[in-house]
């Protein structure tokens, strides 16, 4: 059992990858990065860098340098933190939200075509794997 769950794990860490790669190269202005923090920020609410880091996996030099980013174009933004007044806590702005429900939009448009071709009985699939994944992803334990 654990073999076939660990190859279930490899199968969808891939084939995830793969889909990702479906992303448009034209006018889509953010990285991957970029937009996962959006995303993340969208899911989790107000954030301190170090969070942040430590669930991108990345250093968290390398966060800073994307909230700098994401900052100067006014997609988030930086507040004291209450509880500690040394960290920022980083969030979305009104532009942020609305910069990712046109990401968002850019990428459901992008996969569309691959979608049209499914018969009813594989959509219905999808959307109850999609389903899963979002509670695998809500109850999210591990570190990170």
């Amino acid at each position: 059992m654990d073999n076939d769950l660990r190859q279930l794990g490899e199968e969808l860490v891939t084939t995830a990858a793969r889909i990702v790669r479906w992303m448009p190269t034209d006018g889509f202005t953010l990285s991957l990065a970029a937009t996962r923090l959006l995303a993340r920020l969208l899911d989790n609410g107000p954030t301190r860098i170090s969070d942040l880091a430590t669930q991108e996996r990345c250093s968290q030099p390398t966060i800073t340098n994307h909230v700098k980013r994401l900052e100067t174009a006014g997609l988030v933004a930086r507040a004291t933190d209450p509880h500690d007044l040394r960290a920022w806590m980083i969030d979305l702005t009104p532009a942020g939200h609305q910069r990712l429900a046109e990401l968002r939009s850019t990428l459901g448009n992008n996969v569309q075509p691959y979608l049209i071709g499914l018969s009813k009985r594989d959509l219905k699939a999808l959307r109850e794997g999609i389903e899963v994944m979002q509670r695998l992803i809500a109850v999210d334990k591990l570190p990170g």
